[in-house]
C-alpha cells in the first residue's frame, strides 16, 4: 500500500470541489456507482443517502460553497484508493462549517473514477449521561 500519488489527490480535491460549485455534470463525469441504484454518497443530513443521479440533482437546488483548505490525502492499493480531507465551508447566511470528507476510487481501463463518496460535518457530539 502507498500513498495517494498527486494524480488522486487533485481528483478526490476536484471531485469534491465540483460538488460544492454544484456543478454535477462535471461531478458525475468524475464518478462511476457499481449501479444507478447504488448508494453512491451519504452526507450529514438525516436521509442523505443518494445515488449518483439523486446526488446531481440534489446539488440543482442548493447554492455553490466553495472548499477551503482543501487537503486530501490518503492510500492506493492496486486499483483501489481512499483519500480523507477536512476543508471547511462559508455557508451564505449560515458561517463556516467544518467537512469531512471521504472519496473512494476504482481504477478501471487506466482510468480513475470515484465509486463512493461521503461527507459530514464535522461538529462537537454531545452525549447525555
Amino acid at each position: 500500500m502507498d500513498a495517494a500519488p498527486q494524480e488522486l489527490v487533485d481528483l478526490a480535491r476536484n471531485w469534491a470541489r465540483a460538488g460544492h460549485a454544484r456543478d454535477g455534470e462535471l461531478l458525475a463525469s468524475m464518478s462511476r456507482p457499481p449501479s444507478p441504484d447504488a448508494v453512491f454518497t451519504i452526507a450529514s443530513a438525516p436521509e442523505a443517502i443518494l445515488t449518483l443521479g439523486e446526488l446531481t440533482e440534489h446539488l440543482t437546488e442548493v447554492i455553490p460553497c466553495p472548499l477551503r483548505h482543501s487537503e486530501p490525502a490518503g492510500f492506493v492499493d492496486g486499483d483501489f484508493a481512499w483519500l480523507v480531507d477536512t476543508p471547511d465551508v462559508d455557508i451564505p447566511g449560515e458561517g463556516t462549517i467544518h467537512l469531512r470528507i471521504t472519496t473512494i476510487l476504482r481504477r478501471e481501463d487506466g482510468e480513475w473514477k470515484v465509486v463512493h463518496g461521503h461527507l459530514s460535518e464535522g461538529v462537537a457530539h454531545l452525549v447525555n449521561d
